[in-house]
């Protein structure tokens, strides 16, 4: 049987979806929904960003899972 932590930590968002801070070295402060996506946050600061322009870091993000 398989550790469901492990599971959680493949499945836990690697980075702040603003600034890329590395979440191995802090933990994400806010989780927050965005048209049924979640997105982490390293502060409340990427956060006020994030929600000046959602779409813009939403695409940023789904380019970076394609890896383009």
């Amino acid at each position: 049987m398989s550790d469901p932590y492990e599971k959680y930590v493949a499945s836990a968002p690697k980075k702040c979806c603003v600034c890329s801070a590395d979440f191995s070295t802090t933990k994400p402060m806010i989780t927050k929904e965005f048209t049924g996506e979640y997105y982490s946050f390293c502060s409340s600061e990427c956060i006020v960003v994030f929600e000046g322009d959602p779409e813009k870091f939403a695409r940023m993000d789904e380019e970076d899972e394609n890896g383009e």
